[in-house]
């Protein structure tokens, strides 16, 4: 049995549900992995689990292994920078430190993701990845932080779609002409 979360519908029943996963290379040889998991974490743990899904001699093993390096330090700078921060027990300042500590890590990752994008199924796949991987983060948010107002989770849900569409477009315009090592090496906008 593959991992699940638990997701609350909206008459507030909570059910489990199994993560979502993207299977891949039915269209191409060139496609991502065989099945490209979407699990969001508070913590550093990679959401696209089983490592780095190209093989050694792919050449996109290298661009991933890359990406995936620039991705974990940014997320070492950015705990550094929340440490400073002093907690707080007052809700709004709470829920918008949730939304920006989830913001973060999805924008990330999906600049990683974006890292290996390098030709139409690879496009479509990493499309369908970033509407996964929003839609776990709101179950996840759900199970992990069920006391979180529901507006708060509705802010969250609303800023990750929209962060979706921005690495969809920016995607789109990147993809043009350029080779795969040539994208993911910045910081998430």
């Amino acid at each position: 049995m593959g991992d699940r979360i638990y997701v609350t519908e909206a008459h507030g029943r909570r059910r489990s549900a199994p993560v979502r996963t993207i299977g891949l290379m039915a269209r191409s040889p060139r496609a991502l992995g065989t099945r490209l998991s979407a699990v969001p974490r508070w913590s550093h743990r990679d959401p696209v689990e089983g490592g780095n899904p190209y093989p050694a001699g792919d050449p996109r093993h290298g661009v991933w292994a890359r990406a995936t390096a620039v991705a974990r330090a940014a997320l070492a700078r950015h705990d550094d920078a929340l440490a400073a921060i002093p907690a707080t027990q007052e809700a709004q300042a709470y829920g918008q430190q949730l939304v920006r500590l989830a913001t973060m890590r999805f924008d990330t990752w999906a600049q990683r993701g974006l890292a290996t994008v390098d030709d139409d199924d690879a496009q479509r796949d990493y499309g369908a990845w970033l509407r996964t991987y929003v839609a776990n983060w709101r179950g996840y948010v759900a199970d992990t932080c069920p006391h979180v107002a529901p507006a708060v989770r509705d802010e969250l849900h609303a800023c990750l779609q929209d962060r979706a569409t921005h690495w969809a477009t920016r995607m789109q315009r990147e993809s043009a002409g350029r080779a795969p090592s040539d994208r993911g090496a910045a910081l998430p906008d």
